[in-house]
């Protein structure tokens, strides 16, 4: 124990190979004040140290096409997941019902938080049936992240997929600061590393390509991780 605290120690105390360190929220936002730059375009700087710009949007474009077809399955899938439990899928039913009601008049306001809740549904189903899903940032995680970016997509007027990177960049910067400075496991933190960490990672990518300033999207990321703290796992079989 003492040996490992002491190399992280040690590799946090290190200065980063990157123009743009972002080890801590506090040098996330100082940094973005004297560049002038968005925490997107920061980490593109950093991701540049290791990768072209080509290869960098090849990534980006790959892991949102893999989100969103793992969500468009789990949308057009119905059965019964894997496992002793038996249990039904939801995802597909609840979908067609949305559909169903979408060209109603008197829709209530809050029936955006089915859609939100129905797309995350749809990979954790995938996931659980074993498809390939991607850790955003755990598996079971992984319908956060794609959830509130197909949200934003299909609901938000003005939304365009050439902002998908900004999005993925912003929640990545997220979820490194969270990961380098508690933990993203819930075998060792619990629900609330896994969805917490998610849900900052996603509130900070939609603050994002909302036009939100890195003090706003910090402040996102906060409030959503904020909102899971002393969740625990309790694993059913």
């Amino acid at each position: 124990e003492a040996g490992h605290a002491a190399v992280d120690d040690t590799a946090l105390a290190a200065p980063w190979p990157v123009p743009c360190p972002c080890r801590k929220a506090d040098e996330m936002l100082s940094t973005a004040q004297a560049s002038g730059l968005t925490i997107a375009q920061m980490k593109r700087r950093n991701e540049r140290r290791y990768r072209s710009e080509a290869e960098i949007e090849a990534g980006l474009a790959r892991i949102w096409q893999v989100m969103n077809d793992c969500l468009t399955r789990g949308l057009e899938t119905e059965g019964v997941l894997p496992g002793g439990l038996r249990v039904k899928r939801r995802a597909k039913a609840i979908h067609a019902a949305l559909l169903a009601e979408r060209g109603m008049n008197l829709v209530a306001p809050h029936t955006i938080n089915d859609w939100i809740s129905c797309y995350a549904m749809a990979v954790n189903e995938e996931n659980a049936a074993g498809g390939q899903v991607v850790t955003a940032p755990t598996n079971g995680a992984a319908g956060v992240v794609p959830a509130v970016i197909r949200y934003w997509l299909d609901h938000v007027p003005g939304a365009s997929g050439s902002q998908v990177g900004d999005f993925l960049l912003t929640a990545a910067a997220v979820g490194g600061i969270i990961k380098t400075n508690a933990s993203i496991s819930g075998a060792e933190c619990g629900c609330q590393a896994e969805v917490g960490s998610a849900a900052a990672m996603a509130a900070a990518g939609l603050a994002a390509v909302l036009g939100g300033s890195p003090a706003q999207i910090e402040n996102a990321a906060e409030i959503a991780l904020e909102h899971h703290l002393g969740m625990t796992c309790d694993p059913v079989k």
